[in-house]
């Protein structure tokens, strides 16, 4: 039963990297104002985990209603297809007053559970670092994020969140970095068919509906020409009598605009190739550690078989001894009857 646990423990946590061991005590943030922390949080690193591969501009956002629930929205934007996810949620705060703990529920999810996080620290305008610990029975599953303000943090604020970490020694060796540039970028508007430019009309044309060479002739006056007398003399003759040397027609010439977009989607062809690359990488690596969780419950489970077998053995010997203890007893006693 304890085994199935584990291996449920596992398989709920998204394929994070387990450790043997309970969880440590970390205690919250003391002190802690929740209403200082409502608003927009941008998530800067995070613990690996295979669930968020491929993730990129991860925003939560806390919200207080009139009734005085907390509202929690979190955003990811898939970096391959560009699409954005949301989920939305209530946050609870539990333990005692002023105590950086918390519950935060999502009903959308097909299992919804009760998640509880900390607070470790935060100083409410730069960042907060946020830590959560599950665990059954020897093996327990970590996470741990640096939130912060802005969506590119200065390297300053990134040093204070990074001392949080040290003085919980909390290992950065999983940490990974969240992608958050290029997170504003709006879709371009439809072209209007009749714009303002610098005063100027610009009127487009249906080419199916009205051929060119028809607009041509409404739109072009007739230009009139002045012809000067006509003065016969035979250079002229000869020169009308040669025949017309047509210009060579001029080679056409691509865009500058055609150029530019071709090399910006070989960039971003390089860009996406090069991320496919590094979430291959990281999959390679959890898969590692995930090899190296099961060798170590592997190890536990035997020693835990072992120690159940001896604990077996010695239960067996007190009673032999304890049998043969009564059976002495008995002899004394039918001696001392005789």
């Amino acid at each position: 039963m304890l085994w199935f646990s584990v291996l449920l423990l596992v398989a709920t946590a998204s394929a994070q990297i387990p450790s043997l061991g309970w969880c440590p005590d970390y205690l919250p943030m003391a002190n802690f104002n929740v209403n200082r922390f409502l608003g927009s949080w941008y998530e800067a690193e995070r613990y690996f985990t295979v669930a968020e591969l491929g993730t990129r501009c991860v925003t939560t956002k806390y919200e207080s209603t009139p009734e005085g629930r907390i509202l929690v929205s979190n955003e990811i934007t898939n970096s391959l297809t560009g699409m954005k996810r949301v989920m939305e949620g209530s946050l609870q705060m539990i333990g005692r007053e002023g105590e950086g703990r918390m519950i935060i529920k999502y009903p959308a999810l097909s299992m919804p559970n009760d998640n509880e996080y900390s607070i470790l620290d935060t100083d409410y305008d730069n960042y907060a670092v946020m830590w959560s610990c599950s665990g059954i029975g020897p093996v327990h599953v970590q996470n741990a994020w640096i939130l912060t303000r802005e969506r590119l943090a200065p390297p300053m604020v990134m040093q204070s969140a990074y001392a949080v970490l040290e003085r919980f020694r909390i290992s950065r060796t999983f940490f990974v970095k969240t992608n958050q540039a290029d997170c504003s970028i709006l879709p371009s508007p439809a072209a209007d068919p009749m714009e303002i430019k610098n005063n100027a009309i610009e009127v487009i044309v249906d080419a199916k509906n009205a051929p060119v060479a028809k607009i041509a002739a409404e739109e072009i006056p007739p230009v009139e020409v002045k012809t000067d007398p006509e003065v016969k003399s035979d250079c002229l003759q000869e020169r009308a009598a040669a025949p017309e040397i047509l210009a060579e027609p001029k080679p056409m010439q691509m865009p500058e605009m055609s150029e530019k977009k071709d090399e910006k989607l070989d960039k971003l062809k390089e860009i996406k190739e090069e991320k496919m690359e590094k979430l291959k990488e990281k999959m390679e690596m959890g898969k590692e550690q995930m090899e190296m969780g099961k060798e170590q419950m592997e190890m536990e489970k035997e020693k835990m078989e072992k120690e159940k077998i001896e604990m077996e053995k010695e239960k067996i010997e007190n009673q032999k001894d304890k049998m043969k203890i009564e059976k002495e007893k008995m002899e004394m006693e039918k001696e001392m009857k005789q």
